[in-house]
């Protein structure tokens, strides 16, 4: 009876591991295609791109035609919401449409670790192939942030922010990101009205 025991529980192994094994085998030169599906490489690479050559350092895996969100002009405060907004430009570098359902993210201060508040979208945007389109983020505002904000003020113009439970659907893919930080962001002038 133990022998039969054995023999099962070996040969469960054999055949859990054997297909394992052999696709790491036959994927032994290029262990990224193993993990990335060819589809989604193919939709980040560039369409001048056609080389299947990837690599790690990101040169030919991703677009170098992606860029992050750049904002535009400064945040914007309104006192009686206690609303912040800030408005961000994005390039769509792909050849297929995206579409940003959601955004939620968390804001903190990098240097002190002060939670300052949330922010999102108010609705989700269409994003055509090479479109530049803007995205204006909103964020309430505890009162604790604001005197935060306003003593930080009296020294400094701007302040260095983290993203904290970054959430985007974007086109139906979910990233998450714990924390990134974003830079120096000005502080608004209208926080002290």
């Amino acid at each position: 009876m133990k022998k039969l025991k054995l023999i099962l529980i070996l040969l469960t192994i054999a055949i859990t591991l054997t297909p394992i094994a052999l696709e790491v085998l036959l994927y032994r030169d290029n262990l990224l295609d193993l993990i990335i599906p060819p589809e989604i490489t193919n939709l980040v690479n560039s369409s001048n791109n056609n080389s299947n050559e990837k690599s790690v350092n990101g040169n030919s895996l991703l677009n170098t035609q992606f860029e992050l969100p750049q904002p535009v002009g400064e945040p914007q405060y309104n006192p009686e919401t206690k609303t912040l907004s800030y408005i961000f430009n994005f390039t769509n570098p792909l050849q297929t449409p995206l579409e940003l359902n959601n955004l939620q993210v968390g804001i903190v201060s990098h240097n002190d670790g002060v939670f300052l508040g949330n922010i999102t979208i108010n609705k989700p945007l269409k994003l055509d192939p090479g479109q530049t389109t803007d995205i204006t983020v909103l964020g309430k505002l505890s009162d604790d942030a604001i005197n935060y904000l306003k003593s930080k003020a009296t020294t400094q113009n701007s302040i260095n922010l983290d993203f904290i439970n970054l959430n985007v659907d974007l086109s139906g893919i979910q990233l998450q990101l714990d924390k990134q930080n974003i830079g120096d962001i000005a502080i608004p002038p209208q926080i002290f009205a």
